[in-house]
């Protein structure tokens, strides 16, 4: 079976292969723009496109780019989880080590390229609450700079394996699934 020449070039996989790529290329370029919501979705529909055209099966295609969005809302939303948890366990365990009235700076880096998710600010250990079942801080937490600038009121306690959030019990692995 020989190939078909047209004036836009070789009709079969060239031709799709040059559109694919021109497609892949705008993709790319706008990709950053749309921001994390909408990767599931566009990398789901691409996939789930170029999946139904090679396999020439709508349903196919459409099982597969539904197969691919889920998995990739859920790898940004753990790769999310990880983020919030290590800025959270970075304020918390400069919180453990204050005084009462005590001001100091926290910063969480993570290994996400340009800084992405990087966050800063200040902790204050705002009152002691010790009781005889818990050892708490009700701390005042600072973050962003500018007019971006917020604070945050929480309560962290000490436990076995050191300084954990008490507001954030429902999130705690024991739960498992109920969370």
């Amino acid at each position: 079976m020989g190939q078909r020449r047209t004036r836009h070039g070789t009709v079969g996989s060239l031709a799709v292969t040059r559109r694919a790529a021109r497609r892949a290329a705008l993709l790319a370029v706008l990709l950053p723009l749309a921001g994390c919501n909408a990767v599931g979705g566009i990398v789901g529909g691409v996939s789930g496109a170029l999946t139904g055209a090679a396999t020439t099966n709508p349903a196919v295609g459409y099982a597969v780019g539904i197969s691919v969005k889920a998995v990739t809302d859920a790898t940004i939303q753990y790769v999310m989880r990880n983020i919030q948890r290590g800025e959270q366990d970075s304020i918390v365990r400069v919180a453990g080590t204050l005084a009462p009235g005590d001001v100091a700076p926290w910063k969480a880096e993570h290994s996400l390229p340009f800084g992405y998710g990087d966050a800063e600010g200040t902790v204050q250990v705002v009152r002691v609450i010790d009781t005889p079942l818990a050892q708490c801080r009700e701390v005042a937490i600072g973050v962003g700079k500018g007019e971006d600038a917020a604070t945050i009121i929480a309560t962290a306690c000490a436990q076995e394996q050191g300084w954990k959030w008490a507001n954030a019990e429902p999130a705690v692995e024991r739960w498992g699934a109920l969370q």
